[in-house]
């Protein structure tokens, strides 16, 4: 979720969306003079796409160093990149869109939530780290069982994916219990993967059981929405969503949808990878599933 000192979009209107994003997976983990560079650069866009570093530094009270390690913790090769990329080129119309309130119509409400849907989508898309996934892949072809491992509503994720693989054969638990969890976890080994999911990466029982996993020699597959997250530090193979709530949104399930479609990915991957010892499974399945649909 996003800190309540930092700026969203909506009053940060003159910033890049993607340069925003970038800003918002690194923010929680800054130094508190990298923070406070950060802070101006999200408060003053306009400033530092037109002022030379030195002026930027002395208006913002940082070092040019710190402005410089500010840009490459973003991913940028140096300022002058980040200087090119904060603002806007486009104003997006969907941000029109993403907040609601209480005097707010039916038609409004709907636009709200599948907007930010097609938002979070857009820019998990976008921030997808293609060499993780492919290892992400690879351990699930090879793997044995499959524990998922989530809390909350970031459980029915979880279960979704639990009960995709088990279609193809894999042995998979997905208990939102954290005792059946451990239990769960007691019983695997380095054959096979834990696959936790957790949009803030600070879920106490979800860290708990990558923690232990790690220390059993058991493969560790984080699907979260924040690199430097407690969860993040106990992962082999880390995923990342770029879904940054705004508002109540963030108590809507509109924020796990890129989750479910990475998982998605995943199930399907591995289904092609494998797609001749596990389309007879697949269709024996589908065999019976139609028992339930006469």
């Amino acid at each position: 979720m996003i800190t309540k000192n930092r700026p969203t979009n909506k009053e940060s209107k003159e910033i890049s969306h993607a340069c925003l994003i970038k800003f918002h997976f690194i923010y929680d983990n800054l130094k508190s003079a990298e923070r406070k560079a950060a802070d101006f650069c999200l408060s003053n866009p306009s400033d530092v796409a037109t002022l030379t570093i030195s002026e930027v530094a002395e208006r913002s009270g940082c070092s040019e160093a710190t402005l410089v390690r500010l840009a490459r913790r973003l991913g940028y090769t140096g300022y002058p990149e980040l200087r090119a990329s904060i603002r806007a080129k486009e104003y997006e119309d969907i941000f029109h869109y993403i907040g609601i309130s209480a005097s707010d119509g039916l038609e409004t409400i709907a636009s709200s939530v599948f907007n930010s849907c097609v938002l979070y989508l857009q820019d998990s898309l976008q921030s997808i780290d293609y060499e993780a996934l492919s290892r992400a892949i690879d351990q699930l072809t090879g793997s044995g069982r499959l524990v998922f491992a989530a809390s909350g509503d970031a459980h029915f994720i979880a279960a979704s994916a639990a009960q995709k693989f088990m279609r193809i054969g894999y042995q998979t638990t997905a208990s939102s219990d954290f005792d059946s969890q451990l239990i769960a976890l007691s019983q695997m080994t380095p054959e096979d993967a834990l696959i936790c999911i957790s949009h803030s990466g600070k879920t106490r029982n979800v860290c708990n059981l990558a923690k232990v996993a790690r220390e059993h020699g058991i493969p560790v597959i984080t699907i979260t929405n924040f690199p430097g997250a407690p969860l993040a530090k106990h992962s082999d193979i880390l995923l990342l969503t770029a879904s940054f709530s705004y508002e109540v949104m963030d108590e809507v399930l509109a924020k796990r949808v890129p989750a479910l479609c990475l998982l998605d990915t995943l199930y399907l991957s591995v289904l092609m990878k494998r797609q001749d010892s596990l389309q007879p499974l697949l269709d024996n399945v589908n065999e019976y599933l139609s028992l339930n649909k006469q």
